[in-house]
């Protein structure tokens, strides 16, 4: 599994929104740098642990803005959009929950969900509501 370079392809051109997908990017960095570095394994589960964290903390303040930036713009398909930000919110959870009850996370399961959220999520949803906004609204109105 490899790192996550930001590239045009992930850009929507709203300085907001590419600032947090960025965000988004070094976090997975972060990750696979150090979940894929040796270590103890004491260490590597408090790293897991903190960076769970991150992820679930980063998620909400997150998706509360894209949520409300769809509002604003009265995205129709912005149930189906919150829907997988409640999937993911959900998949934290559940490794959350594992780790706190002693259960084995692969750090390669971890960092195999996160780029496959990232990339899917960016490339895919996200882009839906950006195409939205681009064909309703005067791009240069973005903040």
């Amino acid at each position: 599994m490899s790192r996550i370079e930001w590239n045009d392809s992930l850009k929507s051109n709203h300085e907001e929104i590419d600032k947090q997908h960025y965000r988004w990017i070094e976090i997975y960095n972060k990750l696979h740098d150090t979940l894929l570095s040796k270590g103890s394994v004491d260490n590597l589960l408090d790293i897991t642990r903190d960076t769970l964290k991150s992820i679930e903390d980063y998620a909400q303040y997150h998706f509360k803005y894209e949520e409300e930036f769809m509002k604003t713009m009265n995205f129709p398909h912005i149930v189906e959009h919150k829907r997988l930000h409640k999937d993911f919110d959900t998949q934290i959870y559940e490794l959350n929950r594992d780790i706190r009850e002693g259960r084995a996370v692969l750090n390669t399961q971890l960092i195999k969900m996160m780029k496959n959220w990232i990339e899917d999520h960016i490339l895919n949803s996200d882009k839906k509501y950006i195409e939205y906004y681009n064909s309703h609204y005067k791009q240069d109105t973005w903040k």
